[in-house]
């Protein structure tokens, strides 16, 4: 062998040796990495937990890292409603860094720690989709990842068509895009899906999405301070019902922000119902908002388990709560009311060319003094700071959705048996000054704070409120 050809094959040998002692590190810092995401995710479920049972878990069931490559095994533990134990498999194949054959194939050339093929296994819940897919088939979803020596993650998660055997289930298949940053914890989610299908034969009844987009953005600081934006989007959203018109809604959204600083959480969600159709009549938009701020998350959470405690050893839904479960629900309240959280209705509306109906609603509460009284009634009573409400009626728009609902001659008889009900009680409550009318629009508003109730501008004892509207709507002359 010549001296040039043995310097080649020992600088050769070195590169050899070198990428293997790189890839053996790139393998190494992939499950650190690992392993932290599934510490993090544990904490993360932990966190968010509102139950007093174990709460789910992801571990680690196998981890044998070779020197350019390893096979991990996960496995997500977890009680469905009826407590039983359940279990999801996932394998992963990991090709370790810095530049894996499977990336660099698919054209991603910067160094990496490794480039992860994730699929379920055949196995607990995941069988029914397996069997879905058919014989031979591949996994029904596939999740191709590059993993940053800094820990970050670019997913794609190929999710495969699905048609059951009943025709229960028409999926066409999906794809969603995941990163995360380390540095700022910020994690973005994109979903697209074509069409998903639905069939209920119990009902029957079958529920039909299409153009489904969804996306989040959410940046962590901490363990439990967040903020979160998520969107989803249909192109239609379709209920076909046998004996009755289909139902459409065209264009169909819902968003939702959070914010969580500590205990405390502020968050709004925002669902456009968009057009409105039954069989060929246009119904109108439907659009409803709603927010809620400084709730105590941790109080809340303890007031829900506690609530699910006492109904799960309840016989009947309609007994009353015992002397012992009040006395828990009161001291549980207190906390939750130290943080002075607020709800609100913001908007829930109807609207046609015809008019519009809409409410808006809020509950503003205060923390209990330290003379709370004993009993938990009068202990949330004396929670409240303040209730508004505000209602606005429109009688054009509730004719024209009636007419447009019903079949034949019955829309007219209908029509003018609402007509003459709606004139009647709409007469009755103006006289009593409790709402007010305006070109066929019925309007309230209402409040109660510190013992008075506000209508209209008018003071009165709640009473005296209660006195009024039995009147109004009773069966006296007006």
């Amino acid at each position: 062998m010549s001296r040039r050809l043995k310097i080649a094959a020992g600088a050769a040998a070195v590169l050899v040796l070198a990428y293997g002692a790189a890839s053996w590190y790139a393998g190494r810092t992939a499950q650190q990495t690992i392993e932290s995401w599934v510490a993090q995710a544990n904490q993360e479920i932990k966190t968010q937990w509102a139950s007093d049972e174990a709460p789910p878990t992801l571990r680690l069931d196998g981890y044998q890292r070779g020197i350019f490559s390893s096979q991990v095994r996960y496995v997500f533990e977890f009680r469905d409603e009826q407590g039983t134990a359940q279990a999801l498999t996932l394998q992963d194949d990991l090709q370790h860094g810095p530049w894996p054959l499977a990336a660099v194939g698919n054209g991603h050339w910067q160094a990496l720690a490794a480039y992860s093929r994730m699929q379920p296994l055949p196995d607990g819940l995941w069988q029914p989709w397996f069997d879905a897919m058919g014989d031979g088939a591949a996994a029904p979803w596939q999740a191709d990842s590059l993993v940053g020596f800094d820990g970050g993650v670019a997913s794609t998660v190929t999710l495969a068509p699905v048609r059951t055997p009943d025709q229960g289930l028409d999926f066409s298949g999906g794809e969603i895009q995941l990163t995360y940053q380390p540095q700022t914890r910020q994690l973005t989610v994109a979903a697209q899906a074509q069409s998903l299908l639905v069939r209920d034969t119990d009902l029957p009844a079958t529920v039909r999405l299409e153009g489904l987009q969804y996306d989040n953005l959410t940046t962590r600081s901490g363990d439990v301070d967040l903020q979160s934006h998520q969107q989803l989007q249909l192109t239609q959203f379709q209920i076909v019902s046998e004996g009755a018109p289909d139902v459409r809604f065209k264009q169909p959204s819902m968003q939702v922000d959070t914010a969580r600083t500590g205990s405390l959480m502020d968050s709004r969600i925002r669902y456009d119902l968009g057009q409105l159709q039954a069989g060929e009549q246009d119904m109108g938009a439907i659009q409803l908002e709603a927010s809620i701020e400084q709730l105590d998350v941790p109080s809340f959470q303890a007031m829900v388990m506690a609530l699910d405690r006492m109904q799960a050893n309840q016989d009947d839904d309609a007994s009353p709560l015992s002397a012992q479960d009040e006395q828990q629900l009161r001291a549980l309240a207190i906390p939750l009311l130290a943080s002075s959280p607020r709800l609100s209705l913001d908007t829930l509306s109807w609207t046609t060319p015809s008019g519009k109906t809409d409410l808006q609603a809020q509950v503003q509460f205060r923390p209990a003094p330290d003379d709370a009284p004993q009993d938990l009634g009068a202990l949330l009573e004396r929670g409240i700071a303040k209730v508004a409400v505000h209602a606005g009626v429109s009688k054009p728009m509730l004719l024209d959705v009636l007419r447009r609902s019903q079949a034949g001659g019955d829309a007219d008889m209908m029509t003018a048996l609402v007509s003459m009900l709606f004139d009647q009680y709409a007469g009755r409550l103006t006289r009593a000054e409790l709402v007010r009318e305006q070109d066929g629009r019925l309007q309230a508003d209402m409040s109660y704070a510190d013992g008075q109730v506000t209508v209209n501008d008018r003071s009165m004892t709640p009473a005296a409120f209660m006195q009024q509207l039995d009147a109004a709507l009773g069966s006296g002359n007006f």
